[in-house]
């Protein structure tokens, strides 16, 4: 367990060192809290203040038993906003904590550069505080039903926040931009419906560049605090502890995918072939998808175990894998932060009433025991009458709907 004397020496011990190295990590407020208040954070989202809805309760509930277990530790969790916030468990030992503090100076400095980023709402504190006393509001005034169905329905689209290269556009204005579409344009919504529509779009819009950077942003501050960590003189006893918990960060247990080993290798694999000015224009400019295209090779591959990597599928790849399939399916797998193309088809829609959607297909089908649910919630609360979805299915394609009564599913 460390005190907050103990962590202010090891937040300056390491950041000297970390600016040196060339990291710019402007302010972090670093706080230290129990086990059971990151499960809370991390529920949260990392946020410390969000609306009430029954989801959160839910995935606290899960983190906490995994927790409680001792099937996994969240070590620490970091908030996107100037200034930025640390939250570090206080039972972490010294060892523990200074590479913690390492990792968490990576990650504000991927914050800081990451192009993903530059439009991210760095007052998400007073933000997320304000739409938790306007919901409260809104409780108070229409009920509590009212306002948690609307949420649960806005979830769906919540995911597909839309984006473009210059910034985000106006709601709707974004054939991906699924929520602020039927905010804009929805029939049937009242008007403080369609203002709590665009609070969750704005709070989705804060943690999209995070759904598409988790490779990235967790590999870069894997990379950084392993630089660091071997720069700092430490005691055999600290070396040992600091080298342990690294392992075990990094552990490899195929099927399933490492972030911190997969990110961390493909940052190594650059600096090999450009130095440290490659590793800065990696945090710049790639999101995931960018990063396996440009830096994953043979030795990352095998490092990693990648060969047996399936996120999808329950099958096991065969370990001899070729390099070109397991990249193009990491690939595809990791793009859009793993989840489907869908856009509005705007001109359909508003000539015809029914809400149109159109889906990307990339090989891989939509969930179709999820989707009449899913498109159900939309129909009856957020645009109060027919919804459709254009797809494949099976190699044909498929329209998909539900008009608040019944689902249907046609050759297109």
């Amino acid at each position: 367990m460390i005190t907050p004397n103990t962590l202010n020496e090891l937040v300056e011990t390491v950041w000297p060192a970390a600016e040196l190295a060339g990291l710019n990590c402007g302010h972090v407020h670093f706080e230290l809290v129990d086990g059971e208040d990151i499960q809370a954070l991390a529920s949260y989202q990392g946020l410390p203040i969000r609306y009430a809805h029954w989801s959160f309760g839910k995935t606290f509930g899960r983190l906490k038993t995994a927790y409680d277990y001792r099937l996994s530790r969240i070590y620490e969790l970091v908030i996107n906003s100037r200034p930025a916030f640390a939250f570090i468990d206080r039972r972490s030992s010294p060892a523990q904590a200074m590479l913690i503090v390492a990792h968490v100076l990576a990650h504000v400095d991927f914050f800081s550069h990451s192009r993903l980023f530059a439009d991210t709402d760095r007052n998400i504190l007073q933000t997320t505080a304000r739409h938790a006393r306007k919901l409260a509001e809104f409780r108070a005034e229409f009920g509590a039903e009212a306002v948690e169905s609307l949420i649960d329905a806005a979830l769906v689209l919540a995911d597909f926040p839309g984006e473009t290269d210059s910034g985000w556009g106006e709601p709707g204005t974004d054939p991906g931009d699924l929520l602020g579409f039927v905010a804009r344009y929805s029939p049937g919504l009242l008007p403080w419906e369609r203002e709590v529509l665009l609070m969750l779009r704005a709070e989705s819009r804060y943690f999209w560049p995070q759904q598409v950077s988790k490779i990235g942003n967790e590999g870069y501050a894997t990379f950084w605090h392993t630089r660091l960590m071997r720069q700092l003189a430490c005691g055999a006893d600290k070396f040992w502890e600091i080298a342990a918990v690294n392992a075990s960060l990094l552990e490899v247990r195929p099927p399933q995918l490492n972030p911190y080993a997969l990110g961390s290798q493909l940052y190594q694999a650059i600096y090999r072939q450009q130095g440290l000015s490659g590793v800065f224009a990696a945090r710049n400019f790639l999101d995931d998808a960018g990063l396996v295209r440009t830096a994953l090779d043979q030795d990352v591959a095998d490092l990693c175990q990648l060969g047996v990597y399936r996120e999808k599928d329950v099958q096991e790849s065969p370990a001899s894998a070729d390099l070109a399939q397991v990249r193009a399916q990491l690939i595809q797998d990791v793009d859009h932060g793993g989840l489907p193309y869908m856009q509005v088809m705007a001109q359909d829609t508003l000539a015809t009433g029914i809400l149109a959607m159109q889906h990307q297909y990339d090989g891989r089908e939509l969930d179709f025991y999820q989707l009449p649910f899913a498109l159900a919630l939309v129909a009856q609360r957020l645009w109060g009458g027919p919804v459709h979805i254009h797809t494949t299915r099976k190699g044909a394609p498929r329209v998909a709907g539900h008009d608040g009564q019944q689902w249907t599913d046609e050759a297109s």
